[in-house]
């Protein structure tokens, strides 16, 4: 089997639809947030110096610090698990430096697979349907939003008024149909359903 993304925000459903997708198709699951701290240490990640960071200067300061560890270790992740359904974790896919969303483009460059799981195509639709993780999570809002959804899908499934079940019935459609590079692209950018 060929190697399944799923990426978008947290609380979109995205493990939940790992395991399912991995009881259909008979695959193994990688769930980035559980092997991502043992990549990022092999490369000089120091989470004390994240909680200083983000004790002394805010969250988004400590994702700057983050997010280019977050950059160099989805390759070597993608690598390491091919034929997985990888659960990206929530906004492991969102960057705000070029050389770090071109990371994360040549990380993905040969997986077909790479599935935008969003509630609606309305970025604050999907933040009101998501509303109920912003006080634990504030950055929600920004991981919805971003741009780099946008670039690095090469599929999308919205969730909204769907099932668990249902869900994994278009991403599994979309699993078979070719990539956004390869067909004409709608006005959003991103294959959509």
């Amino acid at each position: 089997m060929d190697t399944i993304i799923l990426m978008g925000p947290i609380g979109v459903g995205k493990t939940t639809q790992a395991q399912l997708l991995s009881k259909e198709l008979s695959a193994p699951v990688c769930t980035y947030d559980q092997v991502k701290y043992e990549y990022r240490k092999n490369i000089g990640f120091d989470p004390k110096m994240a909680t200083e960071i983000h004790d002394s200067k805010g969250l988004y300061a400590m994702l700057c610090y983050m997010n280019e560890f977050k950059a160099k270790t989805l390759a070597p992740i993608i690598e390491d698990y091919p034929g997985h359904i990888i659960d990206l974790g929530g906004g492991a896919q969102c960057f705000d430096e070029p050389h770090q969303v071109e990371m994360a483009r040549k990380a993905f460059e040969k997986i077909e697979n790479v599935i935008l799981l969003m509630p609606t195509n309305s970025v604050p639709e999907s933040q009101e349907y998501l509303a109920h993780i912003r006080e634990k999570y504030p950055i929600n809002d920004y991981l919805i939003e971003h741009d780099t959804n946008e670039i690095l899908a090469k599929k999308v499934v919205y969730t909204l008024g769907k099932a668990p079940e249902e869900t994994m019935a278009e991403i599994i459609c979309q699993i078979s149909k070719p990539n956004k590079a390869s067909q004409s692209t709608p006005k959003s950018g991103a294959a959509e359903l």
